[in-house]
């Protein structure tokens, strides 16, 4: 008996120290710790069961109660809801509340996401089609650039060269003749002025 008594005595203590560490970790228990509702819920009912085997049973309320506190601000229009109703909805019930505002969100965040990409794919469409209009417009200009430059030596070779052709022809030619005439006529000059 003795021997029995002292055995008790080491469980009830362990039990006690074991209570205390499951309510610390049930009361700290947070949704961002887990991957999904799921797991985070799975985890909330394991630990109030572990209290319940201790000697610290949890009932519906706190427990519903705990499980809206540990949820972050995405999920505060579905934690609003379960805290407000008169009698708290049973575990299950606020439990498929979260599963469903979960997928809610993750469609949100998808449709977020998509609109993201395809505004991202049509800003980089833009701006590929800027660049080729200006790339186009800027081929366009320098290739209008060289053919008025072209133009423009080609007009002013030729007045140049009509000029030195005109010069040559008119200017030396001319005046080679006339002086060749001028040069020659001036030894013939005194006879044709005379014979005149």
């Amino acid at each position: 008996m003795e021997a029995w008594n002292r055995l008790r005595d080491i469980f009830q203590d362990n039990k006690h120290s074991r209570a205390v560490t499951l309510e610390y970790d049930f009361a700290h228990t947070q949704i961002e710790n887990f991957p999904n509702v799921s797991a985070y819920c799975q985890h909330l009912k394991l630990l109030s069961d572990l209290l319940k085997s201790v000697g610290s049973p949890v009932d519906n309320s706190r427990l519903v109660l705990q499980l809206v506190s540990g949820l972050t601000e995405s999920y505060k229009r579905v934690a609003t809801l379960i805290r407000q109703s008169d009698p708290l909805p049973q575990f299950y019930q606020a439990r498929s509340m979260l599963v469903l505002e979960e997928a809610g969100l993750k469609k949100a965040t998808q449709t977020t996401y998509s609109a993201m990409v395809a505004r991202d794919l049509d800003d980089s469409q833009k701006n590929v089609d800027q660049h080729s209009t200006h790339r186009n417009n800027n081929g366009g200009k320098r290739q209008q650039h060289r053919s008025n430059s072209g133009k423009n030596r080609s007009s002013s070779g030729g007045r140049g060269g009509g000029k030195g052709s005109s010069g040559g022809r008119s200017g030396g030619g001319g005046k080679g003749s006339d002086t060749s005439r001028w040069n020659g006529g001036q030894q013939q000059a005194p006879n044709q002025w005379l014979s005149q």
